[in-house]
């Protein structure tokens, strides 16, 4: 005998049931979770990697930290610690910026009358080729200054070409030494400034001290005189502030002297000339060249915008719209809250590196990897002819590397060649004279325990004294 059991009535069953499935309410309820799980967890993560270099410096460097984390014995920073804070800054922390902010710091110093006559008078801005061709030589001298180490011998080179090349107008009367300060003090500060302002976070003081402890040494290695630093610094000391002369000056201190010096100095000799104004036009025009032509008049608004009232005046730059402003504002403003909070750190394996570490065995050269106007110096290779950027310059009309036969020197540089294209080859023997100079004036102050380094004396590189 067959049993049924009757099934109940239809408006019984929605009653008790509703019509959603059972299982849509399991998944929904499923990935609700997940999700409320997963997010914070996302967010927490990046916050922490975003931070843990900055953190790992109490570990790496316990002796310029208290213990509860505060900043001390500064004034003990060796050159090779702050040679490492500063790598971990230019390379992995802030290196879009950092790398643009340095660009921008020699193009403020165009805006002092005596700078920009001297660089009409080189000739070096006459076109577009020789214009882009200065900015790449004076990039790559910069960063081989910043990447290597001043006491191993291809950053003492790098040195050494850059005082070859300024030696000769130094001698002729033609560069001051108050401009050589002031333009230090752009290479030093400026990067801080656009990182305070416009990165997932600012400088620290460990990190800015560093960047002082290192760019007092090259200003030492350069010659270039502090007297003048230490005459504004002595004339404008506030009552409270130390005087005595034998107390050890942290890289932290010639910080905040160079920052009040740079705004004495602009104050004193930023004003309007026709030679600003004509190597500002020089300049700008060759920056939008491998642009869209319908973009180049808003990338000379933002340009416009992060020089500031004071450097478009002393140039005579249009002012840009506000709708630019707040526009370039915005964006950038997005891009750290984006960095902040959303994207992870960059990893070792993906540090860019913008020059190569070894030279090209086929060459006996140096590449230059990164490039922004012409692709100075730049290998030929399927990726830097045809890829993602080399499509868009492609199709702004702009070279890529391997174009125009040897006229862009694909197979790369040497250090004691850097410059204008008639001094190619020139000065080597005076180079090699000065790097076992600066070599030999290293060791010995190593013997006696002390080491160059500008104004305070800095401390030995190896932290041997």
């Amino acid at each position: 005998m067959n049993v049924t059991t009757p099934s109940p009535p239809d408006g019984l069953l929605s009653t008790i049931m509703p019509s959603l499935p059972l299982s849509s309410v399991g998944i929904n309820c499923s990935w609700t979770t997940i999700l409320t799980i997963l997010i914070p967890s996302y967010l927490l993560l990046i916050r922490h990697l975003r931070f843990q270099r900055l953190h790992s410096y109490r570990t790496r460097f316990p002796q310029y930290f208290l213990p509860d984390g505060s900043p001390a014995n500064l004034a003990k920073m060796t050159l090779q610690d702050a040679h490492q804070i500063l790598i971990n800054i230019s390379q992995r922390e802030f290196p879009y910026l950092y790398q643009r902010s340095l660009f921008f710091a020699l193009f403020k110093t165009y805006a002092i009358p005596s700078i920009s006559s001297l660089l009409l008078a080189t000739g070096q801005l006459s076109s577009n080729k020789t214009a882009s061709k200065r900015a790449t030589d004076t990039e790559i001298l910069i960063m081989e200054i910043v990447i290597n180490p001043p006491w191993e011998k291809r950053g003492l080179e790098a040195l050494a070409r850059m005082n070859w090349l300024h030696g000769r107008w130094q001698k002729a009367g033609r560069i001051r030494d108050g401009d050589l300060l002031y333009t230090l003090s752009m290479f030093a500060l400026e990067p801080e400034r656009w990182i305070g302002r416009w990165e997932w976070r600012g400088v620290s003081q460990v990190e800015r001290c560093a960047v002082g402890v290192v760019w007092r040494e090259v200003g030492g290695l350069m010659g270039i005189g502090m007297e003048d630093l230490e005459r504004f610094a002595e004339k404008n000391k506030g009552e409270g502030e130390k005087g005595d002369e034998e107390e050890e000056e942290s890289g932290l201190e010639w910080m905040e002297k160079m920052e009040r010096f740079s705004e004495w100095y602009e104050d004193t000799e930023m004003q309007y000339a026709e030679s600003n104004e004509e190597v500002a036009r020089h300049t700008v025009d060759f920056l939008l060249l491998s642009q869209p032509r319908m973009l180049r008049g808003v990338g000379k608004g933002f340009i416009g915008v992060l020089m500031g009232r004071r450097l478009r005046e002393a140039m005579n730059f249009p002012e840009p719209p506000q709708w630019q402003e707040k526009s370039l504002t915005w964006i950038l403003l997005f891009r750290r809250w984006v960095l902040l909070h959303l994207s992870p750190p960059r990893f070792e394996w993906m540090v860019l590196h913008k020059l190569n570490k070894d030279v090209d065995p086929a060459t006996g050269k140096y590449h230059f990897n990164v490039y922004e106007l012409d692709p100075w110096y730049v290998k030929p290779t399927f990726w830097s002819r045809w890829g993602p950027s080399a499509l868009l310059r492609r199709l702004s009309g702009a070279p890529v590397p391997g174009d125009g036969g040897s006229r862009y020197q694909p197979e790369g540089y040497s250090i004691n060649e850097i410059g204008p294209e008639k001094l190619k080859g020139q000065g080597k023997e005076e180079i090699e004279e000065m790097v076992r100079d600066l070599e030999r004036r290293r060791m010995e102050l190593l013997a006696k325990g002390g080491c160059t380094g500008g104004v305070g004396g800095g401390r030995c590189p190896m932290g041997l004294a």
